[in-house]
């Protein structure tokens, strides 16, 4: 969550081994044009889990050509928000230095996104909502799309991407797509990073072993959906401080950690459908392996 947390996230994103969120950002990149053509004038931008807010300086660098491009004079006028929100202030920071020369308001905010029913108040609609590097995927699909939708006011907008499965009948093709999420999730450099809350209270690599799983897991809106499994197995007694208290593991205790869904494009349509949006604009990769979806709240 500080300083650490940033730096080794960072690391991970630019691994050649895990190139998750960095082939989202190509996608963006490349179809930058055509995407804000469906988003109006006039929208704010509120993007939670920001990271260091790359992503969301080529989306804004689109908006505001495009407002220029349609009222010159209005543009210099009507300057629009931009509110970076994350859990770590250092990335919140990043975002707002790497947006720091554009036209624009701006205001950081460190927090959770379940916070949003409070953050509210403090963000000036119409809303451009984003969930942007497949952070969207690190949560449950139905408590995820609900505080979404709950919390969009007419005129909002709702953008997300996504690392998928491909769309296939072909059973060969989803073995491959499926074996190269493991090695990437499995990989070395992703097992430190997950590792290092308690690398840097003294434990070592060789204190753990980390397994990643692929599970399928059985989605009453979208039938069969996989899901990642990581676990660390402590292999050693050890014990550290953190502040003023003491944790202690045994050899044989086992840490469950976060997890992130691999839908397929035709699941995740499911899913927004059946939870009251409608998609105005898609973009999917040549692969079937990357997508970004705008949509809105349904009338």
């Amino acid at each position: 969550m500080g300083a650490e947390g940033a730096k080794n996230w960072l690391t991970l994103d630019r691994s050649s081994t895990f190139p998750v969120a960095r082939g989202l950002k190509t996608l963006l990149e490349e179809n930058i044009d055509p995407l804000v053509k469906f988003i109006p004038s006039n929208m704010n931008l509120v993007s939670v889990g920001v990271g260091n807010g790359e992503k969301e300086q080529v989306l804004l660098k689109g908006l505001i050509r495009k407002n220029s491009a349609e009222s010159p004079a209005s543009a210099r006028r009507h300057l629009l928000r931009y509110y970076p929100i994350d859990v770590n202030d250092q990335f919140v920071e990043m975002a707002l230095e790497n947006v720091r020369d554009l036209p624009l308001e701006k205001m950081g905010i460190v927090s959770l996104i379940e916070d949003l029913p409070l953050l509210k108040k403090y963000l000036h609609p119409p809303l451009l909502f984003c969930i942007l590097g497949n952070t969207f995927c690190n949560y449950e699909p139905d408590s995820i799309l609900n505080l979404v939708c709950e919390n969009l006011e007419s005129g909002d907008l709702f953008l997300f991407d996504a690392h998928i499965l491909p769309s296939s009948d072909d059973e060969e093709a989803l073995w491959s797509a499926k074996r190269s999420i493991v090695g990437a999730y499995a990989s070395r450099e992703n097992a430190l990073f997950n590792m290092y809350p308690l690398l840097q209270h003294g434990m070592v690599p060789e204190d753990f072993d980390f397994e990643l799983l692929l599970s399928s897991v059985e989605s009453k809106v979208a039938g069969q959906l996989y899901r990642t499994k990581k676990t660390l197995y402590i292999l050693k007694d050890t014990s550290f401080e953190v502040g003023s208290r003491a944790v202690a593991f045994k050899e044989g205790d086992s840490i469950r950690m976060g997890f992130t869904y691999k839908y397929t494009f035709d699941q995740l349509k499911t899913y927004l459908e059946a939870r009251g949006f409608e998609i105005l604009k898609a973009i999917l990769n040549r692969e079937g392996t990357n997508t970004i979806i705008l949509a809105k709240k349904k009338n």
